[in-house]
């Protein structure tokens, strides 16, 4: 054996140094934290957009469903009668429709309804400044068969027909017809409405159900003719119209029909989030937004403004809705 082996080269190991590595970490750990950032940015902004989203929807959703019952407040079908219309003759002049008998319009201010199955309903106690309460009625659709769409109350049950009151003036004086009856109200932060579709006239109205939640304020006012409640013989035309709320009305005589003036309808709704949603749109601890007026005065004037310190998203929706009956000359307006 050859005295002398050759030994083979060693193999170059190859690595990083330590700063290359720290280097390599704190990169890592910048693009790490960009993501983190962007995505917690993203469910934020997520978040937000849905919450403004379920407020949107409620606040729409409550405006559909009282605004489609304010606009066919007091119709009723018109079967005629031989009585001559005059200025005096209310009454009678009513009983020219189905309708025909109790009120077309009501409300309360701060306030229920001490028995909202009544037709002619009236005020309770004060119970909370910031929810008013509004019953409307009038005549279902007793002609257009079930499959296309009969006219149901505020829970999507039928009414039953009912038969004409005693003292019918019309034409026709054997009749039944649907009288659809909505209460909205609100409570425990939702807006709610009894109706009265049930299968029997006989049988109890259903018990309320809650329409929409994270209602703050639920305010109705009152467009009034002030013009022709003092002389129901006044000519057409131009009239003097104020804005009055449920209190001012349900104060005049009962016997000179004060409802029967009432032609347009205004509704806000105050729509808030949970709580603490507005943090991730700002830091500040406060912001102003505009609140339902408390009074008609207010509600004649600008937006009043509401300063929140609990950080939930609100959304104002107000509305003027035209009861239509009263709009033209019918049975259910004086008539010149």
């Amino acid at each position: 054996m050859h005295p002398y082996t050759a030994r083979r080269p060693a193999i170059a190991q190859g690595g990083r140094s330590l700063v290359e590595m720290m280097l390599s970490i704190t990169i890592g750990l910048a693009v790490t934290a960009g993501v983190s950032t962007a995505f917690v940015a993203s469910t934020r902004t997520a978040r937000v957009a849905g919450e403004l989203a379920g407020i949107a929807d409620t606040g729409q959703v409550a405006m559909q469903l009282i605004g489609n019952s304010i606009r066919q407040s007091g119709y009723g079908e018109i079967v005629g009668s031989e009585i001559a219309i005059g200025g005096g003759q209310a009454s009678l002049q009513r009983s020219q429709t189905l309708f025909a008998d109790g009120a077309s319009l009501a409300g309360c201010s701060g306030a229920r309804f001490v028995d909202d199955t009544n037709r002619n309903p009236v005020c309770g106690g004060a119970v909370d400044p910031n929810f008013d309460s509004l019953m409307v009625r009038f005549q279902g659709d007793a002609v257009i068969p079930p499959a296309q769409g009969l006219i149901d109350d505020c829970l999507g049950i039928l009414p039953p027909a009912e038969p004409l009151p005693v003292g019918h003036v019309g034409t026709s004086v054997v009749a039944n017809r649907p009288i659809v009856q909505n209460t909205y109200f609100g409570a425990a932060g939702s807006l709610w409405c009894r109706g009265n579709g049930r299968a029997a006239e006989a049988l109890p109205f259903p018990a309320p159900q809650q329409l929409v939640g994270n209602v703050e304020q639920f305010k109705v006012f009152y467009g009034f003719d002030d013009v022709r409640y003092s002389n129901p013989a006044v000519n057409p035309g131009a009239t003097v119209r104020s804005l009055r709320d449920a209190a001012f009305l349900n104060g005049l005589p009962p016997e000179t029909l004060p409802w029967d003036f009432v032609v347009s309808v205004h509704v806000c709704i105050v729509v808030r989030s949970g709580p603490d949603a507005a943090r991730d749109l700002s830091n500040a601890t406060s912001y102003s937004y505009s609140r339902c007026p408390m009074t008609a005065a207010e509600a004649a004037g600008a937006p009043p403004q509401e300063t929140a310190t609990d950080r939930a998203l609100r959304r104002t929706y107000t509305q003027v809705f035209t009861v239509r009956s009263r709009a033209t000359a019918n049975p259910r307006q004086f008539l010149p």
